[in-house]
């Protein structure tokens, strides 16, 4: 029989190791975003590569995940929309092609320049396997393919925005 006291022992363990959890994941994100210099967009460059992900990518993103992770099962009006975020994704990731260009331009290395492009191409091709695997309504495949979005997208984030990376 649980007590009170055995109650408000487990709230206060919750909070202890919540805080914990907290400290050693800021302390990373620190030690990530110290750990590489980030290369250094003009305001205009940035804002509208900014904007982009905000406004597209990140909202469809989200609405993926949303669904895949918290809203089972994967019913048929879900696959599709799942479909129709993945379908944007490949399409904003062209547009990003754009920004490789620009960012040569203010001096990014070369190798910078090359990792951004491969992530372009991988968020393209992984949105494109995600989107075919909704079609199909594989949910197998359609949570390996976000799991693979995901990897994308973290990497790409921990290169070259440290302070919005999640590992």
């Amino acid at each position: 029989m649980t007590t009170p006291k055995t109650i408000g022992i487990a709230l206060v363990l919750v909070v202890v190791f919540a805080v914990w959890g907290f400290q050693i994941h800021a302390r990373r994100s620190a030690e990530a975003a110290s750990a590489r210099p980030v290369p250094q967009l003009s305001s205009a460059a940035s804002n509208d590569l900014r904007q982009l992900m905000e406004t597209n990518v990140h909202e469809d993103y989200t609405a993926m995940s949303f669904t895949i992770w918290h809203d089972r099962p994967l019913t048929n009006d879900k696959m599709h929309a799942i479909a129709l975020a993945s379908g944007r994704i490949m399409q904003d990731a062209k547009l990003l092609e754009k920004f490789e260009v620009t960012y040569k331009q203010q001096g990014w290395s070369t190798q910078d320049v090359q990792y951004f492009a491969d992530k372009r191409a991988q968020l393209s091709h992984v949105a494109e396997e995600l989107n075919r695997a909704a079609q199909k309504h594989d949910e197998a495949q359609v949570v390996s393919f976000f799991m693979h979005m995901d990897n994308t997208c973290q990497s790409c984030h921990k290169r070259f925005r440290p302070d919005l990376s999640w590992t």
